[in-house]
């Protein structure tokens, strides 16, 4: 009796097992912003779960190869190929979490088996090496970018994005949110700043919303399917990482300032040293402080003249579309080359330095306005910067001070 009752336990056990298997599950894995330059906007990509088959695969548009002969120059040119990379999930949760200490979020996507294995087979297919590679563009093409692009290749017009939230991204420019995440970075911030352009002072366009994962979490999190379906479930934190100061940045980023930094507190000593050698060389007439004051001059027009070049590279010659109409250009220009020459120079050459130099401190000045009006913005640390050049050039307006 007793072994029939466990064959026929056994028997329904058996039957019953397909309804409790696991069916594979798709979810977006959102990864906050690391310490490291290349991962200081976070990350998003593809989860794809399948425990039947021991299958748990993290699909990423973010890969790019470190080792290639040619990465700094394709990267400077804006030609670096990026490409889909698919990878065991638990190995690199380890490497966000144990290594970076990242915070990981999952969005278990809401989805029939049909539109799963819809995504799975695009995203297998776009894994194939012939298929993998894309230009990666900062704004237009990357890691996020390319979630928003499988959507529409899968599932198209089924998906409503929620617009409440693409309305609250476009309420702030693409600077904004790029200095947002870089607050914690003072020295990348004032470096990419120099370099991006005009337009990254624009209001984010509708169309651009899933420039970075923060905002492609928040807008999937409110979309639906057309039959009313939540496109995704709530959040469930994998990770957090202790601290964990930048998440979300559509929770009003202005209102966390970025306070004055190391680089506006270290520019802001140039400034003064420079004042102190003009005070104790021109105005006190010692001579080793004028003698100073010509080498401190002359290296920091040459760093204008260098800077001047590679944004000049950045806007007319690179295929970078963030870096072109770079306003930075007016007053940090490879036309300090003149001044580097005729530094030297005596006679003629001294009126050419004399005039050059007047037309960059209204060059100076005329990109101060430039910021205050709200045309291109900056980090504070270009204001003492660009004192400290109008000062350099506009000195040369007083006889006494030449």
């Amino acid at each position: 009796m007793m072994k029939g009752f466990k064959a026929l336990f056994l028997i329904l056990l058996l039957a019953a097992s397909p309804l409790f298997a696991q069916k594979p599950q798709l979810s977006l894995i959102t990864v906050s912003p690391g310490n490291a330059i290349y991962s200081a906007f976070g990350h998003t990509a593809f989860r794809y779960l399948d425990n039947e088959n021991n299958i748990d695969f993290l699909y990423n548009f973010g890969t790019f190869d470190f080792r290639d002969p040619k990465f700094v120059p394709k990267f400077v040119q804006g030609q670096l190929d990026y490409f889909l990379g698919v990878v065991n999930f638990p190995r690199e949760f380890k490497n966000y979490t144990m290594l970076e200490n990242r915070s990981v979020v999952e969005q278990k996507l809401n989805l029939s088996q049909e539109e799963i294995a819809q995504i799975y087979i695009f995203l297998t297919k776009n894994a194939l090496p012939e298929n993998r590679y894309y230009k990666y563009d900062f704004i237009k093409d990357n890691c996020s970018t390319r979630i928003q692009s499988v959507f529409e290749n899968t599932l198209g017009s089924d998906i409503l994005y929620d617009q409440g939230a693409i309305a609250r991204i476009g309420e702030k420019s693409y600077r904004e949110y790029i200095r947002y995440h870089l607050k914690n970075n003072p020295w990348f911030d004032l470096g990419i700043q120099l370099v991006l352009g005009m337009p990254l002072d624009q209001k984010v366009l509708p169309s651009d919303s899933f420039f970075l994962p923060a905002l492609v979490h928040d807008i999937i999190a409110g979309s639906t399917l057309g039959d009313g379906r939540k496109l995704a479930d709530e959040d469930e934190i994998l990770f957090r990482s202790e601290p964990d100061p930048i998440f979300d940045p559509l929770n009003d980023p202005i209102t966390d300032p970025i306070k004055f930094n190391l680089p506006a507190l270290l520019f802001t000593v140039i400034l003064a040293l420079e004042l102190g050698l003009i005070y104790i060389g021109c105005i006190r007439k010692k001579v080793w402080a004028k003698k100073s004051l010509s080498c401190f001059e002359y290296t920091l027009v040459l760093l204008n003249f260098l800077l001047g070049l590679l944004i000049f590279y950045l806007w007319f010659i690179s295929d970078h579309t963030a870096t072109k109409w770079n306003l930075n250009i007016i007053w940090c220009s490879p036309l300090s080359l003149t001044f580097l020459i005729t530094f030297f120079a005596k006679g003629s050459g001294q009126k050419v330095l004399r005039y050059f130099s007047i037309f960059m401190a209204a060059m100076c000045v005329l990109f101060l306005l430039i910021m205050a009006v709200g045309i291109q913005s900056a980090c504070p640390a270009v204001i003492p910067i660009l004192l400290l050049y109008t000062i350099l050039f506009g000195r040369r307006l007083f006889s006494n001070l030449s």
